[in-house]
């Protein structure tokens, strides 16, 4: 009986990640890394409008 060597039956993509999933996980992350930025910016600057 052979053993099962996972080298042989298993590839890169069987776990489903593939490219074009990966790179919009990555856009994914940026983009909401801006836009939190972007609301923080925005609140500020309510906050420091409204103390003036």
């Amino acid at each position: 009986m052979d053993y099962f060597d996972n080298a042989i039956h298993y590839g890169p993509n069987d776990a489903g990640a593939s490219t074009l999933s990966i790179a919009l996980v990555v856009l994914a992350i940026l983009f909401g890394s801006w836009m939190l930025g972007a609301l923080y910016g925005l609140i500020a600057n309510y906050f420091k409008k409204n103390k003036d």
